[in-house]
């Protein structure tokens, strides 16, 4: 078979809406629900049930630690949000959307399933994966919502005994 310009333009278009076609089909995979524990202020649920998953391997419950899930964390951050400028609020949850996008998954990471979809196993090696990139702005997105998570997680009174601090003192019995 002779290769023509038209052939390559055929096959070159037909690759081409393949492509597409299954690149929105990655995109558009469902995100694994959770259920918040009280009405939400600034997330929608599928924006909450992709924190929790974020939150739960980057806090998960070892030793005399609770898992973030456990002590409301994901709630927490969701009503942290709400306080926040809208510009802020929009960033963050545009940082969850990605790194639950089945598509640059499979451009980055290689895997073909939203993260809140993937085994507690999968989901550590993405995170692994985001923290140690060599593309910076991985990095920082990684960076950025495991500082909201632990800085959430370690500032919650159930946290406390774990790593041996009182909790704060009480000034109020002072005259």
């Amino acid at each position: 078979m002779e290769l023509s310009r038209r052939l390559v333009l055929k096959y070159g278009l037909a690759g081409a809406s393949v492509l597409l076609l299954a690149g929105t089909g990655l995109a558009l995979q469902g995100t694994t629900p959770r259920e918040p524990r009280q009405p939400l202020q600034a997330l929608s649920s599928q924006e909450f049930s992709i924190l929790w998953a974020l939150a739960d391997r980057m806090a998960p419950a070892h030793e005399n630690f609770p898992a973030a899930s456990t002590i409301e964390v994901p709630e927490r951050i969701d009503s942290f949000l709400a306080s926040v400028d809208p510009a802020t609020r929009g960033e963050v949850k545009l940082l969850l959307k990605i790194v639950e996008n089945a598509l640059p998954g499979l451009i980055l990471d290689g895997r073909v399933r939203p993260f809140s979809k993937c085994s507690p196993e999968t989901q550590d090696a993405i995170l692994e994966g985001w923290r140690t990139s060599s593309i910076s702005a991985r990095r920082t997105i990684f960076k950025a919502l495991n500082n909201l998570v632990a800085a959430t997680y370690y500032g919650s009174p159930e946290t406390y005994a774990a790593v041996g601090y009182p909790g704060p003192p009480n000034y109020g019995n002072l005259k």
